[in-house]
């Protein structure tokens, strides 16, 4: 019996040793992402779509330089492009935060492509070439297939309209989209997107002469791998039936 009691407790602590030391070897072996406060990416389209406009019909680089906390809710930078002819030029600010499935954000943005003589720091309704949009999302994060909703209007800047006694006035143009995923998988996902704009101060808004559907189309995010180097690329098949066009962007992410 004694001897019986004694195997016993050896197989016993024989067990629990293991069970410590793979335990162990789990904790330790778990990777731990470090914290990077700053960021850089660049990206070369073949032109430039946005909301529904066509925003530069020739290739452009773009990039973005941000500061992310360390809680990765809030983010804050300055985001720039060009197209390769020089015709299109955008130097924007912006601060955004995130938290689960929302989002909210406020971007200056500065596309003074049309303005040669633009003075930075001018924001007068009647010359500046800024203007400052204001936005929220919500991300139904737990669908099988992803739902984002989202509404953006315009504060501040070159989005106006003549009232009846000819003076000068904010138009405050909202722009709200659906984005639904259609197909998810570790390699690409496929989503459709429909967006609208229309302003509560009458017809004509930022986004067209009528309140109407401005941006409709269908997006394919794929991860290429070229030589083990990742190169995330997106296409988006967009059409604007406010102003009867379409086009097809392509977006290489470089880093």
């Amino acid at each position: 019996m004694r001897k019986l009691l004694i195997a016993t407790l050896t197989v016993a602590c024989g067990i629990f040793f293991v069970q410590k030391v793979s335990a162990q070897d789990k904790d330790t072996t778990a990777p731990q992402k470090k914290y990077e406060p700053f960021g850089l990416n660049l990206q070369v389209r073949n032109l430039y779509l946005w909301r529904g406009f066509k925003v530069s019909n020739a290739p452009i680089s773009d990039v973005d330089m941000y500061y992310k906390s360390k809680n990765g809710h809030w983010q804050a930078g300055f985001w720039g492009g060009a197209s390769f002819t020089g015709d299109y030029k955008e130097f924007d600010y912006y601060v955004k935060y995130m938290n689960k499935g929302f989002s909210a954000a406020i971007w200056d943005i500065n596309n003074f492509s049309d303005y040669p003589n633009a003075d930075l720091f001018d924001y007068k309704k009647g010359t500046t070439s800024h203007f400052v949009d204001v936005g929220v999302a919500y991300t139904f994060q737990k669908m099988k297939l992803p739902l984002t909703l989202s509404w953006n209007t315009i504060v501040l800047g070159r989005d106006t309209y003549y009232k009846a006694d000819s003076s000068l006035a904010n138009a405050y143009s909202h722009y709200v989209q659906v984005d639904q995923v259609l197909f998810a998988d570790d390699v690409y996902n496929v989503h459709a997107f429909v967006g609208g704009g229309f302003s509560f101060s009458g017809d004509k808004n930022f986004y067209g002469n009528h309140p109407n559907v401005v941006n409709a189309g269908i997006t394919v995010n794929r991860d290429l791998t070229i030589f083990k180097y990742h190169v995330p690329i997106s296409a988006t098949a967009m059409f604007n039936p406010e102003k009867k066009y379409g086009a097809l962007q392509l977006i290489a992410n470089i880093f």
